[in-house]
């Protein structure tokens, strides 16, 4: 079934609204304003608004934007954590 101009703007801003969240998430973890436990809780929470807002996209989501978060707590936040067990 072909999707009609409005269906495809929907997807559009849904997607738009989803990539500004991510962002809005990855510039907290990289200005330091998120801990570990916040940055993961408020990774989840952006991937529970996914699952309302892209239901039918949620493997391209993980793939893209889940793996982008985590990679940015792994790189911003991980290491703070070990430097802190050590200290």
């Amino acid at each position: 079934m072909v999707k009609d101009i409005d269906e495809y703007l929907d997807d559009s801003k849904r997607l738009k609204k989803l990539q500004q969240m991510v962002d809005e998430v990855c510039e907290k973890i990289k200005r330091g304003e998120l801990t570990l436990g916040e940055a993961r809780k408020e990774a989840a929470l952006v991937r529970l608004k996914a699952e309302k807002l892209i239901p039918y996209d949620m493997e391209k989501f993980d793939l893209i934007y889940t793996s982008r978060l985590n990679r940015m707590i792994e790189q911003y936040l991980l290491p703070q954590s070990k430097d802190n067990l050590h200290t």
